[in-house]
């Protein structure tokens, strides 16, 4: 019984030996950090960007003159730098950041070149005395060597059992011991390690002529509306401003009797409410912002809605009637003031509907705070959905954009319509919240109905030219909301926070510089959109103009064609409508595959001046790009790790290439897919666009055709170009 106990014993300790050496081996190799290395793979680093060999056309590769050296070796570096771009690159900085157990001897660890011309190589080398880093990681011939030792120490251990187990049932099982280290032994060291160096990096064809230009004119806030009687669409603009075209292209200024009328037609908004809390040297004439018109089916009526701003947010919105679109207008009434409990100035509500909505006596101290309930009555949007009921959504910055509800038969405000008051929600006054809040509201809200969104636009930022102006959308199913972006981010603000830089809401497109135009816009916003009776979408807006100093604000109209893309939501083309048609039969392969500049629409972009540099542009202009990387290198009984940097500036476009076996090739790598004139772009990591092709017409005189694309994907907009071709005319 003894016996049999001290056999059990002996096995356990076998067994137990067996399962330590067997955890021990990889343990120790893996403490080392080496463990999936190999020293025979210690290659020369090779630069790549996200998916390529290359950063914007330039490559990078460093090499060492072995790949080990012993304690006191004399190692050679060399960073070889060569431009592949058709142009010139320049402030190419070149930099090694080498470990404390590297002296240099010769050379020096960083270089500027200031001009890298096409095709142009450029080398750093340095020459640098090694020492051993025993704080670094163990190589794999080390490692291997301690694995040795304890696999040895194994064996010898099984030794001494041998000798000391005499039954031939031990001895078996020795054996199989045996065959466990073999195992252990073969399994850990059969495996190819690899040292890696690592990188870390950020047919719808028609013709137009030089003859067919596009004559544009200056109506800021534009909101775009067709008389289908006439078939001529309009704008309305602020300070009433309006202009007139047969095909969105060539317009011409028209005038109604509200330019002569004004004063009168405005009485009771301007010298009842806005007046009152205004400087008294500002006039009536400067403070007629933002009209929407619109056609009333059940007035058959065309109603006019005007904002009439005061200062301190005493304004109102009124409305307007003509049996003309081009009238003559009569005055109808307010729809909804704001400012009744304005801080700095007390405001008669006598004659206001203020209390016939909320009640006699109404506590409004909600109104006082832009936190709350204090917002700004201008810039009207009036939709009227599905079912034939009839809203209008305004507001700018303070507390938000809101909604209310409006009678068809009236054109007014209906007040069998309540509304609970919820912080960030709804007020009983303005209605039901829709966007913005606590001063970051944005402003011109504006909402399109498409096929199965109601598309909110709302302007960003400041008006001027480096205001950092610039278009947000967000989409419900329903028009009252919730809006959301690409990412699910509402409309709704609940902190104040800079928003002109923000990536909430998908910025349709920035301010860009690309090939085909004659002019960089910037400062794009307060729009307008419409489908018209064939199905076509456009957006219409203002915008601002690149100038040396960025002060320039002169501004015109601008229309774009706009899409619905597979995910449900909206891209712009490229160029401004110039007649085009989406295919329906879809491109050739020739048309589409080829190579393009890449516009990333950067959502935190804004345009600035400082000094003679332009920022806030994308596409075309000046940008600053750096590519890092890392490499190992065995001194001794250790690994040492060092890294490089090469940064440079580029003066254009990135490009990428559609090749016809659906690869993308060039600033990013990736696949892309049509489906007629649909295209999936792929850029990997989870960067999916989805848009269309698009031929157009350039916006230079020689109106060029031009291969395009647009596409939207997680809250960006990204465009394509077409470069490659030879244009037609």
């Amino acid at each position: 019984m003894e016996k049999k106990r001290r056999q059990k014993k002996e096995l356990w300790i076998v067994f137990v030996f067996t399962v330590l050496l067997s955890l021990a081996v990889p343990a120790a190799a893996l403490a080392a950090g080496t463990w999936q290395q190999d020293e025979n793979k210690l290659e020369s680093y090779v630069s790549t960007t996200e998916n390529g060999k290359e950063m914007s056309g330039i490559a990078v590769s460093s090499q060492m003159d072995q790949t080990s050296y012993r304690d006191g070796d004399t190692a050679a570096m060399t960073l070889t730098v060569k431009n592949n771009n058709s142009y010139a690159v320049s402030d190419v900085d070149i930099h090694y950041n080498l470990p404390g157990n590297f002296s240099v001897k010769s050379g020096k660890t960083s270089e500027t070149i200031k001009k890298l011309n096409a095709g142009e190589t450029k080398q750093l080398k340095i020459q640098i005395q090694v020492t051993p880093d025993s704080s670094g990681k163990m190589t794999s011939r080390a490692v291997k060597g301690l694995a040795v030792s304890i696999v040895s120490g194994g064996l010898l251990v099984a030794a001494i059992i041998f000798f000391i187990l005499k039954k031939r049932k031990i001895k078996k099982l020795l054996s199989m011991f045996l065959v466990c280290v073999l195992a252990v032994n073969s399994a850990w060291f059969g495996q190819t390690d690899k040292v890696q160096a690592e990188v870390t990096n950020k047919t719808g064809n028609y013709k137009v002529s030089g003859d067919d230009y596009i004559n544009r004119v200056s109506v800021h806030d534009p909101s775009v509306v067709k008389d289908k009687k006439t078939g001529m669409y309009y704008v309305f603009g602020s300070h009433l401003a309006c202009a007139k075209s047969k095909d969105l292209k060539q317009w011409e200024y028209v005038y109604t009797n509200i330019k002569d009328d004004y004063k009168k037609l405005f009485k009771e908004p301007w010298d009842g409410w806005a007046k009152k809390a205004t400087n008294p040297k500002d006039g009536l004439s400067g403070r007629m912002w933002a009209p929407d018109v619109v056609w009333n089916e059940t007035m058959q009526k065309w109603c006019m809605y005007m904002s009439i701003d005061g200062d301190n947010w005493v304004s109102s919105i009124c409305l307007l009637t003509a049996d003309k679109i081009e009238g003559p207008y009569e005055y109808k009434g307010v729809v909804v003031y704001s400012g009744m409990n304005n801080p700095k100035v007390k405001m008669d509500l006598s004659h206001t509907d203020v209390y016939k909505v909320l009640g006699e006596g109404a506590d409004l101290s909600r109104y006082q705070s832009t936190n709350e309930s204090c917002i700004n009555a201008i810039d009207p949007s009036i939709q009227t959905d599905d079912k034939g009921n009839m809203y209008m959504t305004y507001g700018s910055w303070s507390a938000g954009i809101y909604q209310i509800k409006l009678d068809p038969s009236t054109g007014l405000r209906d007040y069998s319509k309540t509304y609970e008051t919820k912080l960030n929600e709804s007020d009983a006054y303005y209605g039901v919240k829709i966007a913005g809040g606590f001063y970051c509201s944005g402003e011109g809200p504006y909402i399109l109905k498409g096929k199965d969104y109601y598309y909110l636009f709302v302007s960003y930022g400041n008006l001027e030219a480096k205001g950092g102006y610039q278009m947000r959308v967000y989409r419900s199913k329903e028009v009252t909301g919730p809006y959301l972006d690409d990412n699910g981010v509402s409309a709704i603000r609940t902190k104040a926070e800079e928003i002109k830089k923000t990536r909430y809401g998908y910025r349709i497109f920035d301010s860009y510089n690309m090939e085909g135009i004659g002019t960089v816009e910037v400062a794009q916003g307060h729009n307008s959109a419409m489908v018209d009776d064939d199905g076509k979408m456009y957006l219409v807006y203002h915008t601002r103009f690149q100038s040396d100093s960025g002060t320039n604000e002169g501004h015109q109209i601008r229309v774009h064609q706009i899409f619905e893309n597979d995910n449900g939501w909206l891209v712009a083309a490229p160029y401004e409508y110039s007649g085009e048609t989406l295919s329906q039969d879809g491109y050739t392969m020739e048309d589409m595959a080829g190579t393009y500049e890449f516009i990333y629409h950067e959502p935190t972009s804004s345009y600035n001046v400082v000094g003679d540099r332009q920022f806030g542009i994308v596409g075309k202009t000046e940008s600053t790009r750096k590519i890092q990387g890392r490499q190992t290198v065995a001194v001794g009984m250790y690994e040492t790790e060092f890294s490089y940097e090469v940064e440079f500036t580029k003066k254009a476009a990135d490009t990428i290439t559609l090749k016809p076996d659906g690869t993308v090739t060039g600033e990013y790598h990736g696949t892309w897919k049509k489906d007629g004139s649909k295209l999936t772009l792929d850029l990997g990591s989870g960067h999916v666009y989805k848009g269309v092709f698009l031929k157009q017409a350039n916006e230079l005189m020689s109106r060029d055709m031009t291969m395009t694309f647009t596409a939207e994907g997680e809250n960006v907009a990204v465009w394509g170009v077409k470069v490659t071709d030879k244009k037609e005319k």
